[in-house]
């Protein structure tokens, strides 16, 4: 997949700096230079790939630097499709910056919001731009080459099983809350918010790093979604499908329709053994297999051959 805006509708920076104003107390040193550009979305999930945050650490190192370096720095950075710059911590701007910002259409900001402040409150606003984008209670996996977003209740098993499913080889991307955006050409995609990504939480270990335990072969930062695994408590009296011939579920994500397989869960049931049976029964499906076709064929041979 390409890197460009990938199904979302860009926001202009003048649309941000009246959402962002107040939240994020906002001044704009060069009035409204740059304003008209856009704020995109990126194929790597990252929100702002063009909006840029400045803390001490950015204008400490640029402080280090003669003037030329300095507007060299500046330069290479403003002229590399950057929408918007936004100094925290109160930082001052550097001189050189006014007349490079308006070179190259760069709108520049201050606030007095920590780096950590600024983000959450930049992801906050720009979700409201961004509609082909939604975050889901559920883990995802790379199951035998397949995305599959495992949901469920809280508590039935969803990441003690993920867990079982990481130790034979298979790919984790995200536990229990799991960003996922559409593309253009109507897919889906998962990731792991960045504060959580590595991380599960388990019952009675607490919070493990899945990438130390397992090694860095065992993450995928972000995967398509091709199933839907849906745990439930299994109830008594309840009819379950025994034999698959109806057609699979589906499980519709920002208007995409995703094939949900409904796993009960039980005492004395390898979920994990169950979900990767699944994974490999939906695959041979759509290579255009169906076991429970194949024994209804045989049972009518078996019937008509009397």
């Amino acid at each position: 997949m390409s890197n460009r805006t990938a199904g979302f509708s860009p926001a202009n920076v003048k649309d941000f700096f009246s959402k962002a104003r107040e939240v994020l107390r906002l001044e704009a040193p060069f009035q409204e230079v740059g304003f008209p550009k856009k704020i995109k979305a990126d194929a790597s999930g990252r929100v702002f790939s063009n909006l840029q945050v400045w803390d001490h650490e950015d204008t400490e190192a640029l402080a280090g630097l003669s003037l030329e370096e300095r507007r060299a720095r500046l330069t290479e950075r403003f002229r590399k499709g950057v929408a918007c710059v936004i100094f925290v911590e109160g930082r001052k701007v550097p001189d050189e910056a006014e007349a490079l910002a308006r070179r190259y259409r760069v709108a520049v900001f201050r606030s007095p919001l920590s780096k950590r402040q600024c983000v959450e409150g930049i992801r906050r606003i720009l979700s409201d731009f961004f509609p082909n984008r939604i975050v889901v209670s559920g883990g995802l996996l790379q199951i035998v080459g397949l995305g599959v977003l495992i949901l469920g209740d809280s508590g039935v098993g969803k990441s003690e099983s993920a867990l079982e499913l990481i130790s034979r080889g298979n790919m984790f991307v995200s536990d229990d809350v799991t960003q996922i955006r559409k593309s253009e050409a109507g897919t889906l995609m998962g990731s792991a918010p960045p504060l959580s990504q590595n991380f599960m939480e388990i019952r009675g270990l607490s919070i493990i790093n899945i990438e130390q335990i397992f090694g860095a072969s065992s993450i995928c930062r972000r995967s398509e979604i091709d199933l839907v695994i849906y745990l439930e408590r299994w109830e008594a009296g309840k009819e379950y499908d025994r034999l698959g011939l109806e057609t699979p579920e589906k499980f519709e994500i920002l208007g995409v329709a995703v094939p949900q397989v409904t796993i009960p869960v039980a005492p004395g049931r390898n979920i994990a053994t169950l979900i990767e049976v699944a994974c490999k029964v939906h695959i041979l499906r759509k290579k255009g297999y169906h076991a429970p076709h194949e024994i209804a064929r045989r049972l009518d041979r078996a019937l008509s051959s009397r």
